[in-house]
């Protein structure tokens, strides 16, 4: 994240990326509406170009790049796409990590921060 920067406002900008912000979601709540989203691909670590010329700075940060197909349905109509998203994971045996599972650090849907 930008120096400075706070989490939440970032989190709420990648998920605004999606497609989804504070009108349109209350505009969608009103017409029953609602999103669903499955893996087609998923590409990670020295997989992803940017990922070999910029290696992640600690041992279990993980970068990958999902493909999700998006079905968005409303009572009247039905748009489906692909969106390509980055997620980062941080695992064993970053000191950061718990023990025995990943967790999400952070996610991006804004086109300049999906890696590839």
């Amino acid at each position: 994240m930008p120096d400075g920067s706070n989490p939440l406002a970032v989190f709420a900008q990648e998920f605004e990326a999606t497609g989804i912000n504070a009108g349109t979601f209350a505009s969608l709540a009103g017409q029953k509406a609602f999103r669903t989203a499955t893996s087609e691909s998923i590409t990670c670590d020295e997989e992803l170009a940017k990922v070999r010329e910029r290696p992640a700075p600690w041992l279990g940060l993980h970068v990958c790049t999902v493909s999700l197909r998006v079905v968005d349905r409303t009572a009247t109509s039905t748009n489906a796409y692909t969106a390509p998203v980055s997620v980062m994971l941080n695992c064993p045996p970053a000191a950061s990590a718990p023990s025995d599972r990943c967790t999400m650090v952070g996610f991006y849907a804004a086109p300049s921060r999906i890696v590839y």
